[in-house]
């Protein structure tokens, strides 16, 4: 984290986003494995291309995501209360953060290490699959939005090439 983050006094991961149909017993476990922090804006929550092994959840605040590749830049999103970074790489630590998440207002989010979360999910693995479980229904939840997003994308950009005058 940058040094413009700080603890804060959240008791217990809130049932909101991903984790909102989660046991209570499951959230306990989690809040117990990870910590809470404020981010002031401007702080990055993940840098594209970078090393990235935490799952962090927006607690309060905003945050926008950034995509860059040679001189481009484009901003893909603005993610709010509920919603999670860096779910694929606790699941799959084999990669680099794909995008920047820099904080657009300050903030309060939930974060958890990889290692933290395996030890957590290996000392009860019925809670481990709990949260397996919600974390796969966000990503499939994901992918299907940004399919109909490429869908409805390749649909506009056929109709703008039939309405061409050539």
């Amino acid at each position: 984290m940058s040094p413009q983050t700080t603890a804060t006094a959240v008791v217990t991961l809130p049932p909101t986003g991903v984790f909102k149909d989660v046991s209570d017993r499951a959230r306990q476990m989690l809040t117990d494995a990870g910590r809470f922090e404020s981010l002031a804006r401007g702080a990055y929550l993940a840098t594209q291309g970078e090393p990235h092994n935490t799952l962090s959840v927006i607690i309060a605040g905003s945050m926008n995501v950034f995509v860059h590749a040679h001189a481009d830049i484009l901003q893909v999103a603005t993610m709010k209360r509920g919603e999670t970074v860096g779910e694929m790489n606790l699941l799959d630590p084999m990669d680099h953060a794909s995008a920047d998440v820099v904080v657009a207002e300050p903030s309060v989010v939930f974060t958890i290490g990889q290692a933290a979360f395996q030890e957590m999910i290996n000392r009860d693995p019925v809670i481990g699959l709990e949260l397996v479980s919600a974390l796969g229904r966000e990503l499939c939840r994901r992918l299907r939005k940004t399919s109909e997003t490429m869908l409805r994308q390749t649909e506009e950009t056929r109709a703008n090439f039939r309405d061409m005058d050539y």
